[in-house]
């Protein structure tokens, strides 16, 4: 396989003896693929697994051609690694550009590059003015900008976000989304998201995920036509609709 950035196959995994996903198979492509679900539905723990935060309890995961299940093969996906979590820890007396520049060093990257890195990424995620800045006087917008270019900043060739519009005013939420827009035209991103209007935004690809399954994948307009047998009339818009009737089709079948 040349054409995935990963390969999962019938991965499992959970905590203690709590399944949180079962028999997940996917092949990622390049893009932006947005991996979309209810509250609980396992999005966060299968970034988890592709970030290697978290070992898959069965099942096999490839990522950038090597194998999770190798300790090697973790170490060398962990350096082409771009990790954004959904609460970034930040410490507010560091400056914002030594933070990214910390960031770009843990990821390999030799002491002398780091501030020119860390510099190019605030710059990529348009803060570079506020490089002298503490971190304890930012809002909270601009915190998240801060771990996107911890992210990027030693240029990996994948970047997974965990919510990354998550608890952000609708005006700071537009703003982000057309950085994560500029930043996908040269990088692979991977994003978990709870709200439909980010997968309209920036998605090529959809993965959704119900009680630990995988129950779609394909492109925004293959789960638009959900929206043709679409009976909640709750939902906003076309592709709320769509996206409510693939998880009643779903459990439907389930039940």
């Amino acid at each position: 396989m040349t054409d995935a950035i990963a390969r999962v196959t019938e991965m499992s995994c959970g905590y203690r003896k709590r399944a949180v996903l079962e028999g997940v198979t996917f092949r990622l492509p390049a893009g932006v693929t947005g991996i979309l679900g209810p509250n609980g539905a396992g999005k966060s723990t299968l970034l988890s697994v592709l970030s290697t935060r978290r070992a898959a309890s069965s099942g096999e995961v490839h990522i950038l051609g090597s194998d999770l299940s190798d300790a090697a093969g973790r170490e060398a996906v962990r350096r082409r690694l771009g990790f954004l979590p959904q609460r970034y820890p930040l410490v507010g007396s560091m400056r914002v550009l030594d933070t990214v520049a910390y960031a770009a060093w843990t990821h390999g990257l030799p002491q002398r590059a780091c501030y020119g890195a860390a510099q190019a990424a605030l710059a990529q995620v348009e803060i570079a003015d506020l490089s002298d800045r503490r971190v304890r006087a930012l809002s909270g917008g601009q915190r998240q900008r801060v771990g996107l270019a911890a992210a990027l900043a030693h240029q990996p060739d994948l970047i997974l976000l965990d919510e990354p519009t998550a608890g952000l005013d609708p005006e700071i939420r537009l703003s982000l989304r057309e950085t994560l827009r500029s930043i996908a035209e040269t990088d692979t991103v991977v994003l978990t998201t709870h709200l439909i209007e980010d997968v309209v935004a920036l998605c090529d690809t959809v993965l959704v995920l119900d009680q630990g399954r995988l129950v779609f994948q394909g492109g925004v307009s293959d789960l638009e036509r959900y929206a043709t047998s679409a009976t909640d009339r709750r939902a906003a818009s076309p592709m709320e609709r769509a996206y409510a009737a693939l998880l009643d089709s779903v459990r439907s079948r389930a039940n």
